[in-house]
């Protein structure tokens, strides 16, 4: 399931065809999602939307031919940000009655994972967020990690901002050094922080590659231990 980017404040599930159809001419069955977004909202309801969501896809998903045990989430940009915290902050999935366990995998595309720090909340619209710095840590995918999150392929752009750059590599050793093995971060070239995502439908797009290999090896890797 895919969830789009828009600083939480804009976008919509009916500007991102595109993405569905990409993965599903892949075999892989896609639901693009809707959530909340401020200022008519704020954290945590995108969060919990994103939760609740996900919680429909895994209970409905088999009424659509797919596999509720191999459901993966990924994201760009602030719908990046939305996975990341999902798939480490297990408060969101607990209150739907679900583990963490039950996300099969993560793709979090030019994500953010400090909130608190320079580029998110602090030069951002407070109605997002709040005005509270102890919220901005308690709303960090970062400040989540421990062991047995689900596998997780990080991606951003060349283009990215250097903060998004540097987020997106210290997350991912941060959650290795939390002691998960099954991280894996990579740069995709030739990209900007928009094009990473909007040329996933393009043919030979690496970011599309990466992903559906991801997919496909992390859902293999289980169907070979039963």
């Amino acid at each position: 399931m895919s969830f789009y980017g828009g600083a939480l404040t804009a976008g919509d599930k009916n500007q991102q065809a595109f993405i569905g159809q990409r993965f599903a001419a892949a075999g892989i069955a896609t639901a693009v999602v809707n959530y909340r977004l401020s200022p008519g909202v704020m954290h945590p309801a995108h969060i919990q939307d994103a939760a609740a969501s996900f919680a429909w896809v895994k209970r409905h998903i088999a009424e659509y031919g797919g596999n509720p045990d191999q459901v993966f989430v990924i994201g760009h940009s602030a719908g990046a940000y939305l996975v990341a915290l999902l798939s480490t902050d297990e408060r969101y999935v607990a209150a739907q009655k679900l583990a963490l366990r039950d996300i099969r995998g993560v793709v979090p595309v030019s994500a953010f994972y400090w909130v608190e720090r320079s580029g998110v909340a602090p030069d951002r619209d407070k109605r997002v967020w709040g005005t509270d710095e102890k919220v901005w840590v308690d709303a960090s995918p970062a400040h989540h990690l421990h062991a047995g999150l689900p596998p997780t392929l990080i991606l951003y752009a060349d283009g990215d901002d250097e903060w998004r750059r540097q987020q997106n590599t210290e997350a991912a050793q941060a959650m290795k050094n939390a002691g998960n093995a099954n991280v894996t971060v990579a740069m995709v070239k030739d990209r900007t922080h928009n094009t990473i995502w909007s040329h996933i439908a393009a043919d030979g797009d690496e970011a599309a590659d990466r992903i559906i290999q991801f997919i496909r090896a992390t859902t293999a890797s289980r169907e070979s231990t039963r």
